[in-house]
C-alpha cells in the first residue's frame, strides 16, 4: 500500500502495510499492556519480537517470537507486555 495508515491506541502503534482479502495486515509495535477488549471480527497475530502474556477466556498464555494466536470475533482478550515488541496482526478494522 502506498498510503500507509497508522492506528494508535495506548501502548499500541500499528501501520497498515497491506490487505488480505477484506482484512488489513498491520505491523504493530506493542509497548504497554492492552486492556481487555473484543474485536467485531476474527484476528490473527504472529509475534515477531518481544514477550507477551495473552489472556483469553480466563486463560493466560505466554507468547514470544514465532508464536501466533487466533482470536474469534467477540472474544474478550488482553495483552500484558513482558518485553515490548512487534506483532503482525491480520484482521478487519
Amino acid at each position: 500500500m502506498s498510503d500507509e495508515t497508522i492506528i494508535e491506541y495506548p501502548g499500541f502503534r500499528g501501520r497498515i502495510t497491506g490487505k488480505l482479502g477484506d482484512m488489513m495486515v498491520i505491523d504493530a509495535e506493542v509497548e504497554a499492556d492492552i486492556p481487555s477488549h473484543a474485536a467485531a471480527a476474527e484476528e490473527f497475530a504472529i509475534v515477531v519480537s518481544g514477550r507477551f502474556e495473552v489472556t483469553m477466556n480466563g486463560i493466560s498464555t505466554p507468547c514470544g517470537p514465532g508464536d501466533h494466536l487466533v482470536v474469534d470475533a467477540g472474544v474478550e482478550h488482553a495483552i500484558r507486555v513482558i518485553e515490548p515488541g512487534r506483532l503482525v496482526l491480520i484482521g478487519r478494522m
